[in-house]
């Protein structure tokens, strides 16, 4: 009977050991390899709220597609001065819906449901409120959007528009914007703020009160720059197309696979 449980813990070493060295042996001569991975974009600090963000800030690394949040940017050159609307932590995979384009004033850019203008000033732009009433301002016409023409009234020529192509960014006070955005539309007001240079606010500043508006076609004013900007461009110095500025280039959910679907190949 003895003899029997010998064998049996014999046997029993010999399975553990060839149990042993048959994984052993998997593990040092076949690997998985073919793993779906794509290229995304992480941050390499802490990017605070309301910070204007720069390449630097990111770098662009490979992960597993099952890793990969959706919506991930994949290209920090095309995110080059836009704004975080939320706090971006160090190692995290960088969302489009959490940058924004400061550039094309969305009306919709609002934070905690505090609105802010200075989201919507491009750069070398600067808001300025003038006074204006049913004579001189197109009848109280005038919405945010608009463009207009000013003219001062006491000019030797004052056919001539000292001003041309303004846009308005906002008519009335905050509190008639929380109206509108409320659905009660403002139908009065004494005030509109423009959209101005430094040197344009010199020019009302001059004029004063003999300021008279007349409002320009939509078409024909929204075709016309504000600011010259200078091209984006990437690593590699090239001009980035302007339809890809608008609309940062993200994984899409997968990004780009890279490798083939897993499999198990012996070395």
């Amino acid at each position: 009977m003895r003899k029997i449980y010998l064998f049996a813990v014999i046997f029993a070493l010999i399975a553990g050991f060839a149990t042993y060295f048959f994984i052993n042996s998997l593990q040092h001569n076949s690997a998985v390899t073919g793993v779906e991975e794509a290229n995304v974009l992480i941050a390499v600090m802490d990017i605070e709220k309301d910070t204007i963000v720069t390449p630097d800030m990111f770098q662009v690394i490979t992960m597993p597609v099952s890793s990969i949040t959706y919506g991930t940017l994949v290209n920090a050159q095309q995110v080059n001065g836009y704004m975080a609307t939320e706090t971006i932590r160090k190692g995290e995979q960088v969302l489009a819906s959490k940058l924004t384009d400061l550039r094309e004033g969305d009306e919709n850019l609002e934070s905690n449901g505090e609105y802010r203008l200075s989201y919507h000033l491009g750069n070398g732009r600067y808001a300025y409120t003038i006074s204006v009433s049913e004579t001189n301002a197109v009848a109280l016409f005038l919405r945010a959007g608009d463009y207009v023409h000013i003219y001062d009234a006491m000019a030797t020529e004052a056919l001539n528009p000292i001003l041309k192509n303004i846009p308005v960014l906002e008519v009335g006070t905050y509190s008639d914007f929380k109206m509108v955005k409320s659905g009660v539309e403002t139908t009065t007001y004494a005030l509109i703020t423009l959209s101005v240079t430094e040197q344009q606010i010199e020019t009302l500043l001059k004029t004063g009160e003999n300021i008279r508006i007349a409002l320009v076609p939509y078409s024909e004013g929204a075709s016309l720059p504000l600011v010259p900007t200078e091209p984006a461009t990437d690593e590699e110095g090239s001009t980035i197309a302007e339809d890809f500025l608008k609309e940062p280039e993200t994984n899409k959910g997968m990004g780009e696979i890279t490798t083939a679907p897993p499999t198990t190949a012996a070395s």
